[in-house]
């Protein structure tokens, strides 16, 4: 009998405290538009909202609520780079306040250097807030990144064709057919797997003339492995990508091997 109230007890005891906590889309809104005022009042561009952000944001939120805590990292949570999985980025940064209201909460980031330079980052184009409501306040997250564009390896291979092309014509060599080989793809996944990027990956056969193999996040960003291509007298080339994390990697990012034919 004791043993089946002790369960009643423990259960009651872990209703009242899910009761005691819960989501505020508006404090979330209220948040989000006092920090993209200060941005706006400086000219920097303006955040915007991205649902990846907003859910890492609720979850860090509720941890920090259910704990007491306010950190960066609670209990056995994952770093906050590990947090963002499905968003494509090269810089993030978090904020965490426990406040009375979300106008407090945001006075008080603003008024301390750390998080303040988080809000007027100009290199953050993202953000997603998350608000949990308890008794003794508001527990906020506001998680910052700089947000890439998703692409494909399809487009991220037809990018990189753009990228050499485009590097030929500014020096006055001539461009390059592009050539099909679907095995670099392979090759490239192999790389990633290895945790190792490999030069001579693309050495498929006699026909190849020159490789070069490199990773990439930003694809507007145009690497020097593919520059030493520039110059290259050819017939042709092929390019093959895989996306993926590695050892090295926690994110996942494009390894990219791209070859020239004699």
């Amino acid at each position: 009998m004791a043993r089946h109230l002790l369960l009643l007890l423990t259960l009651v005891l872990l209703v009242a405290a899910a009761s005691a906590q819960s989501a505020a889309p508006e404090a979330e809104q209220e948040i989000l538009r006092l920090v993209n005022a200060e941005r706006q009042s400086r000219g920097l561009a303006m955040l915007v909202f991205d649902e990846h952000l907003q859910q890492a944001a609720r979850k860090h939120s509720a941890l920090m609520a259910a704990s007491g805590e306010v950190e960066h990292v609670v209990g056995g949570e994952s770093k906050l780079s590990l947090r963002l999985g499905g968003l494509r980025f090269d810089a993030c940064g978090e904020n965490v306040a426990l406040s009375a209201a979300a106008s407090l909460a945001h006075t008080a980031l603003m008024h301390s250097p750390g998080h303040r330079a988080n809000i007027l980052d100009a290199q953050y184009n993202a953000l997603g807030v998350g608000v949990i409501r308890t008794s003794k306040g508001i527990y906020v997250t506001e998680d910052f990144a700089h947000r890439l564009p998703e692409v494909s390896v399809d487009e991220a291979e037809t990018q990189m064709a753009t990228n050499l092309n485009r590097m030929r014509r500014s020096v006055g060599m001539p461009i390059l057919n592009r050539v099909s080989a679907p095995e670099l793809r392979g090759r490239a996944c192999e790389m990633a797997a290895n945790d190792r990027v490999n030069p001579h990956a693309g050495m498929l056969s006699r026909r190849v003339s020159n490789s070069v193999a490199f990773t990439a996040l930003d694809l507007t960003q145009v690497s020097e492995s593919l520059g030493r291509l520039q110059w290259q007298q050819a017939s042709g080339f092929s390019v093959g990508a895989c996306y993926r994390s590695s050892a090295s990697y926690e994110n996942p990012v494009f390894w990219i091997i791209v070859v020239t034919y004699f």
